[in-house]
């Protein structure tokens, strides 16, 4: 009876094994269907059951088998269920795609320059040194904090995708780019000429050709501006300040000045209006239509290139200037290289019959500046080098009994005097051989310094 419980117990324990090892597979989640992680033979096992949802299992498992003795042990483990929940499957990341090196490290070129530029744009504090086109450990340190603050992946050299958003965030508008034809791209080359003579040397025609683009590039590289190649907003305003001249007339002007300015464009046969003196939208319309007709930066404003190119073309130095006489202003003071040799030293009445005026000279510099009216014919005004024999703050000619208020003789009966007919009707008229001064102002004050003895020049 003894060795039948032993057999039986054997047989037990061999059957229990056999549910042990059995059992050791993994199960699926009911709720997920995730592997459920199998035990070890040698631990404590759930049963099936409370994978099934039981609340409590009470488990015999043999332990110890041997041929002589068996001895069971009794484990008792209460397992309870706890509600599943689903766990998130892990998504593999992307890897990111390389992107293409623009400029690699140890370079020393041009584009190095830009991107020095456009780092400093960004932020003054990404590039704080010279631009100097070398691509060197500190760039490489710049590049990769811009990298950083755009959230671009960190590689620390330019890349295509770096570069593209650093040209992103300092690009300004484009005015002009490839292709373009007018007035506006004739008004690029003029400043790019004005700029510096090697900035356009070709003809002014209004194109932007691929050439307009290389040379709009050079002046961006040498003016540490980003190298875009085409007339942005930012280069357009370093090219307008540094053409500016400054203003000479304006709307506030004197009405003189401005009667100049429309006499003058009258002569180009660009002011077909009577000349009101007046600065409306018509005048510079027209200052503006000069401006392109001469190939000149245009501004619509009468600036000082305008002005001197105006005024060069409407007057021939050492002639008569109609355009300041029948505006009502004074002569310009001559330089004391355009009179003559006879008057460039001592005290000096100098009177020139070529630009009808007479000019105070003392020791090489003119003082003063008037016009002068002269003899008719038959009556012409003597010409050589003379000196002031009397004078007479008011005098009557004996022989037209005129007034000769101020007079200065220096030949016989011809003297520098004021005349009132010649301020009434100008050149209309003549003198009888004097020299007429028509400014009663200016005559009065050359009087007070003119002494006897001073020289006088007449010259053709």
């Amino acid at each position: 009876m003894a060795r039948q419980r032993t057999v039986g117990g054997v047989a037990t324990g061999l059957v229990i094994a056999a549910l042990v090892a059995t059992g050791s597979a993994a199960h699926a989640d009911p709720l997920t269907g995730t592997p459920t992680p199998s035990t070890s033979s040698s631990g404590s096992t759930a049963s099936s059951l409370a994978a099934e949802g039981d609340p409590t299992d009470t488990t015999t498992t043999t332990t110890t088998t041997s041929e002589s003795t068996t001895t069971t042990t009794t484990a008792t483990e209460t397992a309870t269920t706890t509600p599943t929940t689903p766990v998130p499957t892990a998504t593999a990341t992307r890897p990111i795609t390389p992107s293409p090196v623009v400029i690699a490290a140890g370079t020393i070129s041009d584009r190095v320059k830009d991107v020095q530029v456009r780092l400093r744009l960004v932020k003054p504090a990404y590039w704080t040194y010279a631009i100097n086109g070398r691509y060197g450990v500190l760039l490489g340190q710049s590049v990769l904090a811009f990298q950083r603050d755009q959230r671009l992946p960190l590689s620390g050299v330019l890349d295509q995708r770096t570069w593209r958003r650093l040209v992103a965030v300092t690009a300004t508008r484009t005015l002009l780019a490839r292709d373009s034809s007018g007035n506006a791209v004739k008004d690029l080359q003029v400043r790019l000429r004005a700029a510096g003579a090697t900035y356009w040397p070709y003809a002014v025609n209004g194109y932007f050709g691929w050439t307009v683009g290389q040379r709009v590039s050079t002046f961006q590289r040498d003016q540490d501006l980003p190298q875009s190649g085409v007339l942005d907003q930012r280069t357009w305003s370093r090219l307008v300040a540094l053409t500016a001249t400054p203003v000479v007339l304006n709307a506030s002007s004197p009405k003189a000045n401005l009667q100049e300015l429309q006499r003058r464009l009258g002569a180009r046969g660009l002011w077909p209006y009577a000349f009101s003196g007046s600065y409306g939208v018509t005048l510079g319309q027209k200052v503006l239509a000069f401006q392109r007709a001469y190939d000149l930066p245009q501004s619509g404003t009468v600036d000082r290139r305008t002005w001197a190119r105006l005024v060069a073309l409407t007057y021939t130095a050492g002639t008569f200037d109609k355009h300041r006489y029948y505006s009502g202003l004074r002569p310009l003071m001559p330089t004391l290289s355009s009179l003559d040799q006879r008057c460039r030293t001592g005290r000096v009445m100098c009177v020139d019959k070529s630009t009808r005026t007479l000019t105070w000279v003392v020791d090489g510099k003119p003082l003063m500046v008037m016009w002068a009216r002269f003899g008719g014919p038959g009556r012409e005004t003597r010409e050589g080098t003379f000196r002031v024999s009397r004078m007479y703050e008011y005098v009557i000619s004996n022989l037209y009994f005129t007034p000769m208020p101020y007079s200065m003789f220096f030949s016989g009966g011809q003297a520098v005097h004021y005349s009132s007919n010649f301020a009434r009707i100008g050149y209309a008229g003549s003198s009888h051989g004097c020299v007429n001064i028509a400014d009663l102002a200016q005559v009065k004050s050359l009087f007070f310094k003119v002494r006897v003895g001073d020289k006088v020049v007449v010259h053709p």
